[in-house]
């Protein structure tokens, strides 16, 4: 099992008003889902961000500029690393995850 700094990135979280919802692996989803953030395993203060297809772009890159400002004040980096879409499985109370390039 690897150990991710969840606690640094709940830091970053709270610096910008935002709070962890959920996790699930390396993944830490976000409230309204504008963004997720994925551990990168292979540099430990890397954070990769997947941007929801829905977030506008002037949107997503003003939270791209603050996450980043409140990551480097912590020693991580933040990696754009593409989208995401998130749908409901269908018979089911589970959610699909599409991550897009």
């Amino acid at each position: 099992m690897k150990l991710r700094s969840l606690g640094i990135v709940k830091d970053i979280l709270a610096a910008m008003g935002l709070n962890i919802t959920h996790t699930y692996d390396d993944l830490v989803f976000v409230d309204h889902n504008a963004f997720m953030i994925q551990f990168d395993d292979e540099n430990p203060s890397s954070l990769n961000i997947f941007f929801n297809i829905d977030c506008e772009k002037g949107v997503a890159r003003d939270l791209e500029q603050s996450l980043a400002a409140a990551a480097a004040e912590r020693d991580f980096s933040i990696v754009k690393s593409g989208h995401f879409e998130i749908s409901p499985k269908e018979g089911s109370e589970e959610i699909e995850i599409k991550f897009l390039a």
